[in-house]
């Protein structure tokens, strides 16, 4: 099997879409505004954050720039629908941009791991809130190279 430009990276995008759905899916409607006081994001900020950080990613890999300028807030369906499209987007950059291992290495270990850290904490404030997520082994889910891919196989999730 050949490998595709950045598969590594297209697949770590993949297992964020999935985590993502399954961290949002199970909200209640109260979900949004959720927190845990003292300082903490509540949901809703935690998805524009994690909106925020995929968009400056897909930026600094286009343009080699950091941008300043703050996205503006949108609803809670809008900032889910907002980081799905931009996961998608950040694939087709991903699958057309030639990057070399050691910058890989640093968008895995800066913002790829950041947005996984705050799914985990949309799954724990789910969990809080009464609305807990179904437990899986994420290690024999079926996630596909490809976040389009992905988003067309699970729409239902």
């Amino acid at each position: 099997m050949s490998a595709t430009k950045n598969e590594f990276l297209r697949h770590t995008l993949a297992t964020i879409a999935y985590r993502f759905q399954k961290s949002v899916s199970v909200a209640g409607k109260d979900f949004a505004d959720f927190g845990l006081g003292k300082g903490s994001r509540n949901a809703i900020e935690i998805i524009h954050h994690v909106y925020h950080v995929l968009w400056w990613t897909r930026v600094f890999v286009q343009e080699e720039r950091f941008i300043k300028e703050k996205p503006e807030k949108l609803s809670f369906a809008l900032e889910i629908k907002r980081v799905n499209d931009e996961l998608a987007v950040l694939d087709k950059v991903f699958s057309e941009t030639s990057l070399d291992m050691d910058f890989s290495k640093r968008l895995l270990q800066g913002p790829l791991s950041d947005v996984l850290t705050h799914i985990g904490q949309l799954s724990m404030l789910n969990r809080l809130n009464g609305h807990p997520i179904k437990g899986e082994d994420f290690s024999s889910a079926e996630i596909s190279t490809g976040v389009l891919d992905y988003f067309e196989q699970n729409a239902n999730l």
